[in-house]
């Protein structure tokens, strides 16, 4: 069978491409106010709640956050990061889970939420952390596409599709054996994860493009946009239109990716 993964990589973004010119265009004008420094007050109120959201989810389930915003405004009322700094004790969160945000609006207090962001962006340890996938899902959900997040549904997709067999391939440069995917930490495996994907869009897809309001963007330089399409392709969260096809039970048969998928052989 011969994989041709660029068109698969391109009927995947077709399927969703309504999907992904509203969350492109969403995330380039949250990315143009952060780097060029002109977020309202509405604007870093809305930074705060996603980067609250960001550390609710952590180790659970994204189901039920929602709910737990709206108890959180409740209790916060004004999200400015001095009021939010204030009720940190009465948010419901893990000791663990706090320090992490206490640290984090600590530094804004002295900079700023954009500054954050940017040196965020830079990588290093020069700005307190959420954490590899929080830290990823955040930046590309603001327009900074060369970060991508890697969650079960990418690592489904990465398996059954044959990518990881592609990448630790004698000849594709990986030294990695399979083995390591089993006997590392999380953090570990989570940059290995991202090293396959991010590998597989420069091999790819450096001549497959999604529209963004400043012109196209190269998927080889932004991977981050593949993992928009993959998410509602494996994902169940209908409302954010998922379609659950790769999902825990895959429905080969309404995928536009499986002439290019080992799963179906």
């Amino acid at each position: 069978m011969k994989i041709e993964y660029r068109e698969g990589i391109k009927r995947l973004l077709y399927e969703y491409s309504d999907l992904l010119k509203e969350e492109i265009k969403d995330g380039s004008i949250w990315r143009e106010k952060i780097e060029c420094e002109r977020l309202s007050k509405e604007d870093k109120e809305c930074l705060l709640k996603d980067l609250c959201s960001q550390i609710l989810v952590q180790g659970r389930s994204s189901r039920g956050v929602t709910t737990q915003i709206i108890d959180l405004e409740k209790t916060i009322q004004k999200w400015d990061i001095e009021n939010f700094e204030g009720n940190l004790s009465n948010i419901g969160m893990s000791e663990k889970k706090k320090e992490k945000l206490r640290a984090i609006i600590n530094y804004m207090k002295e900079n700023s939420i954009s500054s954050w962001i940017k040196e965020l962006h830079k990588g290093g340890n020069s700005v307190p952390r959420m954490g590899p996938k929080s830290d990823d899902d955040f930046l590309k959900d603001h327009g900074f596409y060369e970060h991508v997040p890697i969650d079960r549904h990418t690592q489904r997709f990465l398996f059954r599709t044959g990518i990881i067999h592609w990448y630790l391939k004698k000849g594709v440069g990986s030294k990695e054996d399979i083995l390591a995917l089993f006997g590392i930490n999380y953090e570990e495996k989570y940059k290995l994860f991202q090293r396959i994907l991010v590998e597989f869009c420069k091999v790819f897809c450096d001549d497959v493009y999604a529209p963004s309001p400043k012109g196209e963007l190269r998927l080889s330089e932004n991977p981050g946009i593949i993992d928009i399409a993959i998410w509602r392709h494996c994902g169940e969260d209908i409302k954010h239109g998922c379609k659950n096809i790769c999902g825990n039970i895959p429905k080969c048969d309404k995928c536009g990716f499986s002439e290019t998928c080992l799963w179906k052989t």
